[in-house]
């Protein structure tokens, strides 16, 4: 019998809504065993999310051809599988580091690592609003040790909850606003790239009439891509559960033993990885972003090496011990890449001043402006009720929603997924005015906020999740304010499944076996900080601050000489990524792979050999992802450590 044409319906059906609401309740549970329990894979912490990748690749691969098998019609459509694709994207953070992993574990930690030796009951316990969170000696030690079967502690749990659940969403409702304010200009005017979405357009597309799958699953050069990390994690994950069966070393590979002579032997960190979904993502971007990346990450090190030479290492050092600052410079940067975004934006902001003042010339833009007065009096507000000063709740949240855009800019232009950011909005402030000004009721409060500031993969990620989503919608015809709609539901049903399966798994596990970096380094590591802020005052860091002003100089110097010199080989995008901590040490070397290959293609045989080898490269990031999926389902049935593919 003839099968019936593909069916693309004009509208989202209220299957594909039903889709992302079992895929948010699927990954917010499966996401806390396999990041909590089995420390295994990385689900949120490499963006798009890993979890919610694999649930479309699913979907795609698997329930559709199924579906459209019985009836075309049944089958969704590409505009529905991106809908639910665009909630997964934001919901896979919510339900880890970008919601609760962090969160959770901050509101009782001062009281669990209270000691005699560290003081931290007399320096800032009484700070502390008692609605932040379970004060019950019990509830706070079942928390990290078990509760013996005896489950959640709801009742002590509920008001904190819902507190911080509000605190959240409105976090989140200033990302969406800043999202809808910028939208026109990056993508209309300035004509912004997105590279993260090329993959999922590609693999989402209408198969052709009585197909099952789409083109591009037809392709050679995917399928060959999708190989090589099939292989790399089908044996490294098999040495995880086999320890007998051999291994391929991909990551991690140091290459300081090379350097061990002074004062080379003051490089740092200096390694090297081989991810594939790196090398894929670098292969889309443009040159100059993807060689200013590894330049400037290699130039950080010549500086390391640079400072060690003039003596300016250690204690001997003096003012310029920490040179070369790079979180500092790093700082500057994602300031001054927010700053330069806003000023390219004014003739576009100034239209939407003036819409406000005439009604009838009220655009989407415009209610945007009064979801962020709101969200941000809302965030004031509640900083205030906890004890913030004014001017430091102002400061604050004005330097966060800098950051966010900052990192917002650079993932949507330049595809920067893992980016873990400078120093934090915390240590700005208190390198610019010191802790004394600041004072403990200040500091204990913001103490509680490094849950959304020491990690950009965290809760800053969804802001850019929310706009790539946007741009999905556009690209396939879907009304915005129903990708606006979804990603607003799927915020408050992800928040509210993540506490739920997070309390539950914890409480049931305990917290000193579950994965350290989530549930005990970084909730504690803010009050440490403190103990040392409030115990040795400091007075402002000028050669901080003065770095944080090289920092920033050089990235509008980068900036100007972008626009005004179209050959220009250095992007400002590629310094700021470099001067950030922790994950710059893992990706610089694959993004210079990328990079060369790109290059190679460009150069040897032009766009059409770059766009003949595109598939290959997209099924690097399609296996790595799926690779993560994969493992993470075996990973369902154990306790034990699981395999861990990035980082």
């Amino acid at each position: 019998m003839r099968k019936e044409p593909s069916f693309q319906p004009p509208v989202i059906r209220p299957r594909a809504w039903i889709a992302a609401v079992l895929c948010s309740i699927l990954i917010a549970f499966w996401t806390q065993h396999s990041e909590l329990v089995i420390d295994s894979p990385s689900f949120n912490s490499i963006h798009p999310s890993v979890a919610g990748f694999f649930a479309v690749i699913v979907l795609t691969l698997l329930v559709n051809p199924i579906l459209r098998g019985i009836r075309p019609s049944w089958g969704l459509s590409q505009r529905e599988t991106l809908l639910v694709y665009s909630v997964m994207i934001v919901v896979g953070p919510i339900v880890s580091i970008g919601g609760v992993h962090f969160l959770l574990p901050t509101l009782i930690a001062p009281f669990y690592y209270a000691t005699p030796e560290n003081e931290y009951q007399e320096l800032f316990h009484s700070y502390i609003p008692s609605w932040f969170g379970p004060k019950d000696p019990t509830t706070i030690r079942q928390f990290y040790e078990g509760s013996e079967g005896m489950g959640v502690p709801w009742e002590l749990w509920w008001q904190a909850l819902i507190l911080w659940s509000l605190f959240l969403l409105a976090v989140y409702g200033l990302f969406l606003s800043l999202n809808v304010i910028l939208r026109r200009q990056w993508v209309d005017r300035e004509k912004l790239t997105f590279p993260l979405v090329q993959l999922p357009l590609e693999m989402t597309q209408e198969p052709p009439p009585n197909g099952a799958i789409s083109a591009f699953f037809k392709n050679g050069w995917m399928w060959l891509g999708f190989a090589i990390p099939l292989v790399l994690h089908g044996i490294n994950g098999t040495h995880t559960y086999i320890p007998t069966f051999p291994q391929i070393r991909y990551k991690h590979i140091s290459l300081r033993p090379y350097f061990s002579e002074p004062p080379w032997d003051q490089i740092g960190q200096f390694e090297i990885g081989l991810y594939p979904s790196v090398i894929g993502f670098s292969y889309i971007l443009t040159l100059e972003i993807s060689f200013s990346v590894a330049f400037f990450y290699l130039f950080s090190k010549f500086q390391q090496v640079f400072g060690a030479a003039m003596g300016w290492v250690g204690r001997s050092g003096g003012t310029l011990s920490q040179f070369p600052f790079v979180e500092e410079q790093g700082g500057g940067a994602f300031l001054a890449i927010a700053i330069a975004s806003l000023i390219m934006a004014s003739r576009h902001l100034r239209e939407i001043g003036r819409s406000l003042l005439r009604p009838e010339l009220w655009r989407e833009e415009s209610w945007a402006v009064v979801g962020l007065i709101g969200s941000l009096a809302f965030l004031v507000g509640w900083s205030l009720a906890a004890g913030v000063a004014f001017w430091v709740a102002i400061v604050f949240f004005v330097i966060f929603g800098l950051f966010a855009i900052a990192l917002t800019r650079m993932r949507v232009q330049a595809g920067l997924g893992a980016v873990h950011g400078p120093l934090t909005v915390q240590d700005l402030l208190v390198l610019s005015v010191g802790s004394s000004r600041l004072g403990p009721r200040n500091l204990t409060i913001l103490a509680h906020y490094f849950f959304m500031t020491g990690e950009m993969r965290g809760v800053m990620s969804v802001m850019p999740s929310q706009l790539e989503g946007f741009r999905l919608a556009e690209y396939v015809g879907i009304p915005r304010r129903k990708v606006i709609a979804a990603v607003l539901i799927g915020s408050v049903v992800g928040l509210a499944l993540a506490h739920v399966a997070a309390l539950r798994t914890i409480y049931h596990y305990g917290g000193n076996v579950l994965n350290n970096w989530r549930v005990r380094d970084m909730p504690h590591r803010p009050f440490q900080d403190l103990r040392l802020w409030l115990t040795f005052p400091r007075d402002p860091d000028w050669m901080g601050m003065s770095f944080v002003g090289v920092g920033a100089l050089i990235t509008l110097t980068l900036t100007y000489l972008r626009l005004k010199f179209l050959w220009w080989p250095f992007h400002p995008i590629g310094y700021a990524a470099a001067y950030t901590g922790r994950t710059i040490h893992w990706v610089w070397f694959p993004i210079l792979l990328g990079c060369v290959f790109k290059f190679i293609a460009l150069r040897h045989g032009g766009p059409r050999t770059y766009r003949q080898m595109l598939p290959f490269f997209l099924g690097l990031i399609l296996g790595d992802f799926f690779m993560g999926g994969f493992w993470g389902v075996i990973g369902l049935s154990s306790s034990q450590p699981g395999y861990l593919f990035f980082p």
